[in-house]
């Protein structure tokens, strides 16, 4: 828990976490070119994992516009997903782009600030754990077992 805490005290200080990479218009083509091979009706499991390890041959790891790329060549990105990565040892899909730019509720921000710089997150006692936790419900940036949402 403390450690989660003190985490924030890096993003709260302008270190936000790195953003996704977008394919390059290189790896763009790869992904088609791999796919070509296949029939996007007919992917058997030994297939997709074909397809995945080609990627990864190619090092193609999980972008924004990896899944527009997969659809474009005309394949079910889940479906490809769910028959090549089934054993759980692969990272999720990468989320889909979309035209709307996520945007971040500056108020929420700016009173998770005002909280967080109440406390020293480098030492957090226990009894300033269970008060920082507080007046996160407080403020109605967190419910019990939640996690801060800060996005409008």
């Amino acid at each position: 828990m403390v450690s989660a805490i003190q985490g924030m005290g890096s993003v709260m200080g302008g270190g936000m976490m790195p953003k996704m990479k977008e394919l390059t218009s290189d790896q763009t083509n790869t992904i088609s070119d791999i796919l070509s091979q296949y029939d996007a009706e007919n992917v058997s499991d030994d297939d997709a994992k074909a397809i995945f390890q080609a990627f990864k041959d190619a090092g193609i790891t999980p972008a924004k516009g990896m899944r527009e790329a997969i659809e474009a060549a005309g394949f079910d990105a889940e479906d490809l997903r769910s028959k090549g990565l089934g054993d759980g040892n692969m990272p999720p899909p990468p989320p889909q782009s979309s035209s709307s730019s996520t945007s971040i509720n500056l108020s929420a921000l700016q009173s998770l600030q005002e909280i967080l710089s109440q406390f020293d997150l480098t030492n957090l006692s226990d009894t300033d754990q269970t008060s920082l936790l507080t007046k996160l419900q407080e403020s109605g940036l967190i419910s019990t077992g939640s996690v801060i949402d800060i996005k409008s």
